[in-house]
């Protein structure tokens, strides 16, 4: 259905603006001894084995309506959010591919697995590591997948109990056949968009699955947004571009070194200038437009996926998690892509609906990470998992969205070899120190969200921050275990 809406430009700033807010309203009553009675009381009440549908977007940042942006059409995530618990404050561990996604699926973050890079396969670099998937597989779970859940789609082979489904690869050779190079367009042909390819493959699976009757762990990952912004008409007709937002800003953020951000993947396009060059305004206004229309068209997706659970008589067997891998940017200080320790990078989307757990409607603004993950699902299911998991179980959470939780979430993002940015995120800062092969501190940024949710000025340097830098630097040393013992504590 097309909405009728009026034509407006303007920033995201609304969008991170209502975040902090929301971080700074947050209810600090809550760490009651009683929070994880309730929520382990709740649990109990699922099946012996509940089913899990692990839903992964690739490049989602929060552009979902019931996030609060202004124009995004995205009726079936929002309806999800609205039936379950919508997480305002979730961070990846880094904001690429490959690590992000083998931290998610490991429960280890990246200096652990020491995958930073895209051509790092998880059976590669931890090889013995017991992954969520293989988690649920041990405990007697059908373990299937369709679609992008690792960045090598064939990796983690030993968690699955029949190999990942992904026609990724055919499609891409048929477009470089047929000349397809333009960063964005109208695209109806299916056999063209792997997206509808793995998710009927997948809803084959489902209704196989839900016929056996045995309890199974599925995930179902979808290619979209990511570049290049091919989504089919009616998902663009929901769009004009004179209501398309503005980036949060046109011009880099002041006091922040070159190499905080980059511009990445978008040079690859016949309509895109080549690597270093801005790209003319007209061509990065239909692009903004386009990744929308590939949020719209995977939100139908997602709606259809969701349906099936339905129709199958899923529902309430089967817990629910909806995830992104990273953010992204879409000309924002001038950059394309993720690839950094921005906010717009590092800030993701994630949902969960526990059947007689969690409230419909329900949000919550504690810091919460991806490897936190793998932990939760575990618990709810109450199998076995590896001791050596470094998130935190949010069970407490799903029944006591306001308890005080995480002080911080932590991510990173290296510069080639020679240096690092190891970022800290609290309700207030997001702080990156910037360390060399030695470990070396060379450089540091500060943003206020209180009084900057843009993050437009790095205020590291400026005197009146000097407590607060030397608080998160150490922080920073110090890592995520205090932090998350605090919590347990």
């Amino acid at each position: 259905m097309r909405l009728i809406k009026t034509s407006r430009r303007r920033p995201l700033a609304h969008i991170l603006l209502a975040s902090a807010v929301a971080f700074s309203t947050a209810s600090c009553a809550g760490a009651e001894s009683a929070d994880a009675p309730v929520a382990a009381q709740k649990a109990a009440a699922l099946p012996v084995t509940p089913n899990v549908l692990f839903i992964s977007i690739d490049d989602l940042r929060p552009d979902i309506a019931a996030y609060g942006h202004p124009v995004a059409v995205t009726p079936n995530m929002d309806a999800f959010a609205a039936s379950g618990l919508l997480f305002e404050s979730a961070y990846t561990q880094q904001a690429v591919c490959a690590p992000s996604r083998a931290a998610v699926m490991s429960g280890l973050r990246p200096d652990t697995t020491g995958i930073q890079t895209l051509q790092q396969p998880l059976d590669e670099e931890i090889p013995n590591a017991i992954t969520m998937a293989h988690a649920f597989k041990n405990a007697g779970y059908i373990t299937m997948s369709a679609g992008k859940i690792y960045h090598h789609h064939d990796d983690n082979k030993q968690a699955w109990t029949v190999p990942n489904y992904n026609v990724i690869g055919d499609i891409r050779k048929e477009r470089r056949k047929r000349g397809m190079k333009l960063s964005n367009m109208k695209l109806d042909d299916e056999s063209l968009l792997p997206d509808v390819q793995n998710l009927r493959h997948a809803q084959k699976d489902l209704k196989k699955l839900a016929a056996d009757g045995k309890p199974f762990f599925y995930a179902m990952g979808f290619h979209k947004p990511h570049l290049p912004f091919y989504a089919p008409t009616d998902a663009w007709d929901n769009y004009e571009l004179g209501e398309i937002p503005d980036p949060v800003s046109r011009v880099a953020q002041k006091g922040a070194p070159d190499y905080a951000l980059v511009a990445y993947e978008v040079d690859k396009f016949s309509d895109t200038p080549a690597k270093g060059k801005s790209i003319p305004e007209d061509v990065a206004d239909q692009m903004r437009m386009g990744y929308l229309a590939a949020v719209t068209y995977i939100d139908g997706l997602v709606g259809e996926l969701l349906a099936d659970i339905d129709a199958l008589g899923l529902a309430d067997d089967t817990i629910i998690v909806l995830w992104s891998d990273h953010g992204f940017k879409l000309g924002d200080y001038g950059k394309w892509a993720k690839h950094s320790n921005a906010e717009l990078d590092i800030r993701i989307p994630m949902m969960i609906r526990v059947p007689g757990v969690t409230t419909a409607g329900s949000r919550t603004n504690a810091l919460v990470e991806s490897v936190d993950v793998y932990p939760t699902l575990t618990d709810l299911a109450k199998i076995n998992a590896p001791d050596n998991l470094e998130g935190l179980s949010m069970v407490p959470l799903l029944t006591a969205p306001d308890r005080q939780w995480k002080e911080a979430a932590f991510a990173q993002f290296s510069r080639g070899k020679q240096r690092k940015g190891e970022t800290v995120r609290t309700k207030d800062f997001r702080y990156t120190g910037w360390v060399d092969l030695k470990g070396t501190l060379i450089f540091q940024e500060l943003y206020d969200h209180r009084t900057d949710p843009y993050e437009l000025v790095n205020v590291a340097k400026d005197i009146a921050y000097k407590a607060d830098v030397k608080r998160l630097d150490e922080m920073r040393k110090a890592g995520w275990k205090p932090v998350r013992a605090a919590v347990r504590n």
